[in-house]
């Protein structure tokens, strides 16, 4: 049976996710604008690079957290 969510927490990891997304679109704007400067190949190289780290970056945090939550 699920965990019931509190209005509460929810409206905190809503407000979370949002805060998360801001940043998120913060910081992709300022290196879109950059990475757009590039020549193309340039770009791809930069963006395969990014898809990358985030992948392996998420990866390692849900192992941990996955870990976490086993002991």
């Amino acid at each position: 049976m699920a965990a019931e969510i509190s209005p509460l927490r929810s409206s905190r990891k809503s407000h979370a996710e949002k805060q998360a997304k801001k940043k998120w679109m913060k910081i992709w704007d300022q290196i879109g604008s950059r990475i757009l400067k590039l020549p193309p190949w340039m770009q791809e190289i930069v963006l395969d690079d990014i898809d990358t780290a985030i992948n392996n970056r998420i990866s390692v945090m849900e192992t941990i957290q996955n870990a976490n939550r086993k002991t």
